[in-house]
């Protein structure tokens, strides 16, 4: 989390006995953390311990305090629950602080905010070059640097997913057994099309890390890829279960559900989506998704133009395609100039779908020339993606084999 320069937050975890709760407070350079556990039955509290420290303190701080409430929990600390606590992945404050920010910049995935990313993982790097976390960190942020994910300006596909799985394999040099990186290291497999060392590295880093988020989300899209719905979907309700308040893992399952052709469900995932982060950049790209393919236009029209807004269109503008996007008799115009405005053969293709049927979708990606100097391959995943029935037609499994995808 990111620590702000003053004020207090509290956070409540669920014991076998009832709620821990407790809250941060800074004022300064110092740190004050109270912690309670009530037991839900009665109200009462059965513990509480307050930490005054230093913020240079914040590594010890933080395993003083797992140690006294798994204690508070279960009467006593085992032996390995020890072990696990005592094996801090940095003893830098300033790396871990780094880290810290890192993710924050990370998590909110505009291009901006994934440079900022980047530059506090080196800036963790910088302080401790052994951080694995913070290589890890690193690999995550450039993965997502490619044009048709976040566009960050100016970068070249290739040498980017270079320096990811780069990143990834430093990570696991130094700590083998970190689920984290090996999820690092199948996403970037994935977008060099390395579609079965991919998928190993994913289940590796599922194994290794059950309660980290990311991998089970990372590996649900990885199982769309390969036409495994059900699993899919499993995958991302756990990474949804594990970190319930993400954007992304609350829109990534609601694609999962679309997918998987369980509709009600992906409406009411992209509902929650929508409160949790309506301005965010991929609730609208896969909501626009979703709205165009179930034929849902008055939606369309609200979400498609607020997305060019968010991306920088003049509001009159997009307030002037939605308004064509409603009319029956201007949409199919109105629906190619959203194509032409994107520039990507996905959202062509999708286009392509929703005017004339699966056919001509099929066509176009038969036809169409990939750009080699700006990858498409990861909106392309969102065609790849559209569920069971059209992934397994022949013809566009074989449109999608140009493109390097794997055939189910």
């Amino acid at each position: 989390m990111k620590r702000k320069p003053s004020g207090s937050r509290s956070r409540k975890i669920r014991a076998p006995c009832g709620i821990v709760t407790g809250s941060v407070r800074r004022a300064g350079n110092r740190l004050r953390v109270t912690a309670e556990m009530v037991r839900t039955a009665t109200g009462d509290v059965v513990w509480s311990e307050r930490y005054d420290r230093a913020d240079t303190d914040v590594l010890s701080l933080q395993e003083d305090l797992a140690s006294a409430v798994a204690t508070a929990v279960t009467g006593r600390l085992l032996p390995a629950e020890r072990a696990v606590l005592a094996a801090q992945p940095t003893r830098n404050p300033a790396a871990y602080d780094a880290y810290l920010l890192g993710r924050f910049y990370w998590n909110r995935r505009t291009a901006p905010d994934l440079v900022a990313a980047a530059a506090q993982f080196e800036r963790a790097i910088a302080a401790d070059s052994s951080y694995a976390q913070a290589w890890s960190g690193l690999a995550d942020a450039y993965v997502l640097f490619l044009p048709s994910e976040y566009d960050v300006p100016g970068i070249n596909p290739d040498s980017i997913l270079t320096l990811a799985e780069h990143a990834a394999r430093r990570a696991l040099a130094l700590a083998p057994h970190l689920g984290e990186a090996y999820a690092s290291l199948g996403e970037s497999l994935e977008y060099r099309l390395q579609w079965v060392e991919a998928r190993a590295a994913f289940e590796r880093g599922v194994a290794l890390s059950p309660l980290y988020p990311t991998a089970h989300l990372w590996y649900g899209y990885d199982l769309m890829v390969w036409n495994r719905w059900d699993e899919a979907v499993r995958e991302m309700e756990r990474a949804k279960q594990l970190d319930p308040t993400s954007v992304v893992t609350t829109v990534s399952l609601a694609a999962a559900y679309d997918g998987a052709e369980r509709v009600p469900e992906a409406n009411a995932m992209f509902e929650q989506a929508r409160v949790l982060a309506p301005d965010h950049p991929l609730v609208l790209i896969f909501a626009s998704i979703h709205d165009l393919t179930r034929g849902d236009y008055d939606r369309l029209a609200d979400d498609y133009p607020h997305m060019l807004r968010v991306t920088g269109m003049d509001s009159a503008t997009a307030a002037d395609l939605g308004r064509r996007l409603r009319d029956p008799g201007l949409r199919g115009a109105a629906l190619r100039e959203t194509a032409d405005r994107s520039g990507r053969a996905s959202w062509r293709a999708l286009v392509y779908r929703a005017l004339d049927g699966d056919d001509r979708m099929i066509q176009y990606l038969s036809e169409v020339e990939r750009d080699p100097k700006r990858s498409d391959v990861g909106s392309l995943l969102i065609c790849g993606c559209l569920g069971s029935r059209l992934r397994a037609d022949p013809r566009m499994q074989a449109a999608l084999e140009r493109f390097g995808f794997p055939r189910p």
